[in-house]
């Protein structure tokens, strides 16, 4: 077992790195738009360019983890990773630095999926929800350290320091990736599947367990990254009267929330299979609660109310790794990474209409003469409205249909 967690812990590192490069325009928003020249359009491009690639790319991901094993697949995701991070550092140009977002994305598809691959592959059923809440927790520091610590690094040392450090950091992992790194206990642990992709997919999108899994991360991953990505610091400055360091303060709140309760989602899930509908449910009503009031509550708001908003707002992000093992549960072992393949475009696609809608939203309003601390709260609105859709749909899936409790090897449940 000990091996078991060290080639677990080695992808986890891997998973860390990438949700860094994933959220490092958090707190580089601003100074992306003054580098470059771009609007709040142009910024949510930066991040919608990077999210699309990353969601058109999950169920290949997916496919990839099944079939090539996660060795192999995590260590293109992370020389992708690297070069993107290397490109964008050197940047001076719009074009350039999309290029490298490009990169970056389309690295990052690789990363989870593939990580969740190893977790199946090194551990027993029961242990799954909790090593993949565990993987999301290790994203979260990742995405921790692309709030205030990257920001004291922008601050310190620079644009292109800070991205070249991190495009080397990869690299270096990558190189540990390709030495150490084992697909599974042994080489049968792969399950190969016989059958074509296409037959996989039709599968695997038959099962209820599927497509809750899909809304699932689709309502609380989807607000939760559409916040944290690129949006959250330009809200908070302009919106909330805060400072950009005050903001990086506070988007780590988020993540924190994000990290705290990941871990205790997991558990829960893997000792109480039967309450993860609920927790899915009552996390995306109190996301859509905290949503409304983003956007309904006039700003400044005060630090002792703003702040465990936030942190709610993480902590049902949290709750999303749920998704992973309602996937897995529904369905056959060598169909489990285009599962969760299919359960992660949920959140990503989400993020890629909101943030690209708040975008032009925003910009259209500032035209319009709105003044700039309601232009900005009124640009989440596209984001609370797909919350609320999503929220719709897991409510009556959790009234009518509900997800039964799951078979420890992943036997699927009847198509619905």
């Amino acid at each position: 077992m000990t091996r078991a967690w060290f080639m677990w812990g080695l992808g986890a590192l891997c998973y860390l790195t990438a949700l860094f490069h994933r959220m490092s325009l958090s707190v580089a928003g601003l100074t992306a738009q003054e580098r470059f020249g771009i609007d709040a359009t142009g910024l949510a491009v930066f991040s919608v360019v990077q999210l699309v690639l990353y969601a058109v790319l999950q169920v290949p991901a997916g496919a990839a983890a099944d079939r090539f094993g996660p060795r192999k697949s995590l260590a293109l995701g992370m020389a992708l990773m690297a070069a993107g991070s290397i490109v964008f550092a050197v940047a001076t140009a719009y074009p350039a630095a999309m290029a490298g977002r490009a990169l970056i994305g389309a690295g990052d598809a690789f990363l989870f999926v593939n990580v969740l691959r190893l977790a199946h592959n090194w551990f027993p059923g029961r242990r799954y929800a909790l090593v993949a809440a565990l993987t999301g927790m290790i994203g979260g520091l990742g995405q921790l350290i692309a709030t205030a610590p990257l920001a004291a690094l922008l601050t310190g040392f620079g644009w292109t320091p800070a991205f070249l450090a991190a495009g080397v950091i990869t690299a270096v992992l990558l190189v540990a990736v390709a030495l150490a790194l084992r697909d599974g206990p042994a080489a049968a642990a792969r399950e190969v599947p016989a059958e074509p992709l296409r037959v996989s997919l039709r599968h695997a999108w038959r099962n209820r367990g599927t497509r809750h899994a899909m809304w699932t991360h689709f309502t609380l991953m989807g607000a939760f990254v559409t916040f944290t990505a690129v949006l959250g610091q330009p809200y908070l400055v302009h919106a909330q009267g805060r400072t950009p360091a005050a903001a990086g303060a506070l988007l780590t709140v988020v993540v924190a929330g994000f990290v705290l309760l990941g871990t205790v989602a997991g558990q829960v899930a893997s000792r109480r299979p039967g309450l993860r509908a609920p927790m899915v449910a009552s996390a995306a009503v109190v996301s859509v609660l905290c949503w409304a009031v983003l956007i309904v509550v006039p700003g400044p708001v005060p630090t002792p109310v703003l702040a465990p908003v936030l942190f709610l707002v993480g902590a049902a992000g949290a709750v999303s790794m749920l998704a992973f093992d309602l996937a897995r549960s529904a369905n056959h072992g060598h169909q489990a990474g285009v599962a969760s393949g299919v359960a992660n475009m949920g959140g990503f696609t989400f993020a890629v209409v909101a943030e690209l809608a708040a975008g032009l939203l925003l910009d259209e309003l500032l035209r319009h003469g709105v003044a700039a601390p309601p232009a900005y709260r009124l640009s989440f609105l596209v984001a609370l409205a797909m919350a609320l859709t999503g929220t719709a749909r897991l409510l009556v899936l959790h009234r009518h249909a509900g997800v039964r409790s799951p078979h420890p090897e992943g036997v699927p449940e009847p198509a619905a």
